[in-house]
């Protein structure tokens, strides 16, 4: 049976790291090897992970230089001859190691399979999945154009390539997973499969949260910018070691609570379901939706449009 190692970069997870470790190590049909990279957790983080008192788990010290860097510390640690990552308050659905496991075994010219992701609250209820509806493909061509089709952390990658690759670069304070996904994509194919592989739990403690909106934007800008570079004249301003200077024009945008993101998400899909004619589902998720922030005068006008339409 061959070794996967899943990375988990952990930082203050109190809250959800049990649940995480539970959702990966039942896992079935795989060896595991699971790094638990701590960050320089403040909360009881460590004191949870040592409960479990499970040989497949080993933690080790983070290097404290944001989430790019921790997550090639447990690259370096890994011993498995594939690889996954999981944020340390997301989750691994049923078997999803194994069907991934069994795809990149049957298809050797492949170096990454994924599949789709659902969002969650921080409670752990279901909010919606996300390209659920793609066809099975080859995905390499999408990201070689900058399009991305689900999470990096709904891959299994086989780890040779990634340390190739040289993991994660550590100038990506956020965004490190599309820059990563896109140079991937410029070394080994990779195939998408329409099943489901990640949980992705949306609270307002996450990265995603509490990043201001522009910052984000800046380096999501940058990832695709540095593939047009390199696709291009074959390297990338980074590589180079001139990166631009991180300008965030204007003032700080706050970035969207969990509760807005999660309310934006049920109203896409409520239309998305109107439009392929299933109205009464469509009015049952656009009620969900109003029901998550009901001050929400948006949300409100929207769902009366679902409903008179």
């Amino acid at each position: 049976m061959s070794k996967v190692s899943v990375i988990i970069p952990c930082r203050n997870a109190e809250p959800f790291i049990g649940e995480t470790l539970r959702s990966i190590l039942t896992q079935r049909d795989v060896e595991l090897d699971l790094v638990v990279v701590d960050d320089g957790s403040t909360d009881r983080s460590n004191d949870i992970i040592r409960t479990f008192d499970d040989p497949r788990i080993r933690i080790i010290p983070g290097p404290g230089r944001g989430i790019s860097a921790a997550f090639n510390a447990g690259l370096e640690a890994a011993h498995g001859e594939y690889l996954a990552r999981c944020d340390a308050d997301d989750l691994y659905p049923p078997d999803r190691l194994s069907w991934q496991l069994r795809s990149l075994q049957g298809h050797t010219d492949f170096g990454a399979v994924c599949g789709y992701y659902s969002t969650i609250t921080a409670a752990g209820k279901f909010v919606a999945d996300a390209f659920v509806n793609e066809p099975a493909a080859e995905v390499t061509d999408e990201l070689r154009a900058g399009v991305g089709r689900t999470h990096v952390c709904a891959y299994l990658f086989r780890t040779d390539i990634l340390r190739k690759l040289g993991g994660c670069r550590e100038w990506f304070v956020t965004s490190e997973d599309r820059d990563l996904q896109y140079r991937l994509a410029e070394v080994t194919r990779i195939w998408f499969e329409p099943k489901p592989a990640y949980l992705y739990r949306l609270h307002d403690q996450s990265i995603t949260h509490t990043q201001k909106l522009n910052l984000r934007s800046f380096y999501e800008d940058c990832a695709k910018r540095f593939q047009t570079q390199r696709r291009d004249g074959g390297m990338d301003d980074l590589q180079r070691g001139s990166p631009p200077p991180v300008v965030v024009n204007g003032n700080a945008i706050e970035p969207q609570s969990a509760g807005e993101q999660i309310q934006k998400i049920l109203l896409g899909q409520a239309w998305k379901q109107h439009q392929a004619g299933m109205k009464k589902r469509a009015i049952a998720t656009g009620w969900r939706a109003c029901a998550v922030r009901p001050r929400s005068f948006d949300a409100w006008k929207s769902f009366i449009s679902l409903v008179l339409k």
